[in-house]
């Protein structure tokens, strides 16, 4: 996927996904699994995760390779400001 320069603006919960996604990856060494963030947010089911990961990653903010486990990443060029 080519990341956008700038992309494009999030919402408050966008950004607490985010911003969490970036701090697990630091502490880590490695990305979550979609069931990690499910269990950081309290999300019942993948399918709920999903749908804050999707638009983060359409947005320009994220990606991961579809098919292979933890390849969530930040993108490529954004800068957090962290």
């Amino acid at each position: 996927m080519t990341t956008p320069t700038a992309p494009q603006p999030l919402t408050a919960r966008q950004r607490e996904i985010l911003v969490w996604l970036a701090g697990y990856i630091r502490d880590h060494g490695y990305s979550p699994t979609v069931r990690d963030v499910c269990q950081a947010f309290n999300f019942a089911a993948i399918n709920g995760a999903m749908s804050h990961l999707k638009p983060l990653r359409k947005k320009g903010w994220i990606d991961w390779q579809d098919g292979q486990a933890r390849t969530l990443r930040i993108a490529e060029g954004v800068d957090l400001g962290l």
